[in-house]
C-alpha cells in the first residue's frame, strides 16, 4: 500500500525539523569560515598622555575552523573618531587549539566550545572580554550570532590593556556594545589545509 503524499511530506518535515533541532557541535564547524563583527562605543584614557578620548571601535573576528581542533583567527580592528573620521586600523592573526590557552596581547586567550557556542575568553592587564558565538541550524545551513562584552576585574574601576592602534596603554572608562553581525560560510577549496604546519 502506497503512503499518501501528505504523510510522506509530513514525515520529511518532521525529520528536517528534528535535524535542525540538533545542537551544533564543533565537528559541524570543521571546514567553515565564521566572520563576526561587533561595534563598540568607547570612552578611554590614553596612559601615555592622560587624554580622554571618545571613539568607535569596529572589531571583526574571522575564524577558519579545522582540521580537528585547530582555529585560525584573524582579528581586525578599525577605529573611528567622535567626528566620524577614520583614526586607523590594525589586524592580528594566530592559530589556536580548542581548550588550550596561549599568549595574546596583554594576557591569555583560550577558545572553548560549549552547548553550541564557541567562546573566546581573553584576559587583559586588568579585566577581560568574553566573546560568545552561538550557532544554530537553518534550512540554508548554519547561522550564528555574537555577543562580546568587556568585564572589569573585581575591585577595579577600569579595564586596562595595550592599545590596538599605537604603542601605548589605555584604560577603558566606558565601553558599550552596539551593532553586531555574524555569518558562516564553507571554506573555499583554495584555502585548503596546506596552510597548516
Amino acid at each position: 500500500m502506497q503512503m499518501p503524499v501528505w504523510v510522506a511530506l509530513a514525515t520529511l518535515l518532521v525529520t528536517a525539523s528534528a535535524a535542525m533541532a540538533q545542537p551544533v557541535t564543533f565537528q559541524d564547524l570543521d571546514g567553515q569560515v565564521v566572520t563576526a563583527t561587533v561595534v563598540y562605543d568607547r570612552t578611554l584614557r590614553r596612559l601615555d598622555n592622560g587624554r580622554v578620548v571618545n571613539n568607535t571601535s569596529t572589531q571583526t573576528i574571522t575564524l577558519t575552523i579545522g582540521p580537528g581542533d585547530l582555529i585560525d583567527q584573524v582579528h581586525a580592528v578599525a577605529v573611528t573618531g567622535a567626528d566620524g573620521r577614520p583614526r586607523g586600523s590594525n589586524s592580528f592573526s594566530g592559530t589556536f587549539e580548542l581548550n588550550k590557552p596561549r599568549k595574546g596581547r596583554g594576557g591569555e586567550v583560550i577558545w572553548i566550545f560549549d552547548d553550541g557556542k564557541l567562546v573566546r575568553l581573553q584576559t587583559f592587564e586588568t579585566g577581560g572580554r568574553r566573546v560568545t558565538i552561538a550557532f544554530k541550524r537553518s534550512p540554508a545551513g548554519l547561522t550564528c550570532s555574537i555577543d562580546a562584552p568587556f568585564a572589569k576585574e573585581e575591585g577595579a574601576d577600569t579595564i586596562q590593556n595595550q592599545a590596538a592602534l599605537g604603542n601605548f596603554k589605555v584604560q577603558l572608562l566606558s565601553v558599550k556594545q552596539g551593532k553586531t553581525q555574524c555569518s558562516v560560510a564553507k571554506r573555499k577549496s583554495a584555502e585548503a589545509r596546506g596552510r597548516r604546519i
